[in-house]
């Protein structure tokens, strides 16, 4: 039930927030009007969301791809399993729920903005050192002793960085670049 109760406040702050974002815009939006739409307090607003930036990404950007990743069948190589991932999961970064669209098409549009920019930043830097932590412990290596996770890490962040700054989630899923990158390695030799 406590589940429940923090899922529907989680809720009922981002509705407020992507409502407010799309009447009035992004930047005339403050916290204070999220809350008041929401009718939760400031210090909850912050428990469940660090700034308003992490409305446009959400809590759980990045699990699904690495929650599936972690779990690949141990005998997959690092590669292999990073494909099993992306198959399971369509190469979604985010749970396929009714805001889903909604926050991408809107982040799309805002990533021009230093602080969102700068929020996506922090956001693919801990996808990053998650992927880095889930390779290390797929290999048995030690990430401060062996490059290998780290080079993985940096190579799937790269990735998922020019997917969403650059590409701006589009011009391919997220496995057709996974799999030029990894073309990329086969063919340079």
């Amino acid at each position: 039930m406590r589940d429940r109760k923090k899922a529907r406040t989680r809720d009922s702050i981002r509705t407020a927030a992507l409502d407010l974002f799309e009447e009035q815009g992004y930047e005339r939006t403050t916290v204070d009007q999220i809350c008041r739409r929401a009718d939760v307090a400031h210090r909850t607003f912050f428990r469940y969301y660090p700034a308003k930036e992490a409305l446009l990404f959400g809590w759980d950007f990045g699990h699904v791809v690495l929650d599936v990743f972690a779990a690949a069948p141990a005998e997959l190589p690092l590669w292999a399993a990073l494909e099993h991932a992306l198959a399971v999961t369509g190469g979604r970064l985010e749970e396929p729920v009714e805001h889903t669209e909604r926050r991408r098409r809107l982040r799309r549009g805002l990533l021009d903005l230093h602080s969102v920019h700068n929020y996506a930043l922090v956001v693919i830097d801990a996808f990053t050192e998650r992927t880095v932590t889930i390779a290390a412990e797929r290999l048995g290596a030690d990430p401060a002793a062996d490059l290998r996770p780290v080079a993985f890490g940096a190579l799937f962040g790269g990735i998922v960085r020019r997917h969403i700054l650059v590409g701006q989630e589009s011009g391919g899923t997220l496995a057709d670049w996974v799999k030029a990158y990894r073309d990329v390695l086969v063919t340079a030799g």
